[in-house]
């Protein structure tokens, strides 16, 4: 699935589903469907520094159990780090 940078909100909307279902199983969100959270982050790098960190804030703060993720919280700021740049 390829996003334009104007569909912020769809994306942002796939990524808050992604983020929630990998918080309920434990795993990281990008390991649910690479291609569809790749293309909807590649959306949110692609938006103002001010929006991008907007969206990081939100998404982070669904990740409720990040003792469960693989990488535990480099997961965390891996995600972080690739939207202050």
């Amino acid at each position: 699935m390829n996003f334009e940078v104007d569909d912020l909100d769809w994306a942002m909307g796939e990524l808050l589903q992604l983020f929630a279902r990998a918080n309920r199983v434990g795993v990281p969100p990008h390991e649910l469907d690479r291609a569809l959270f790749h293309s909807a982050w590649s959306v949110l790098n692609a938006q103002r520094i001010e929006v991008r960190l907007r969206c990081r804030d939100t998404l982070m703060s669904l990740i409720t159990r990040p003792l469960l993720f693989q990488s535990g919280v480099k997961s965390v700021k891996r995600y972080a780090n690739s939207l202050a740049h």
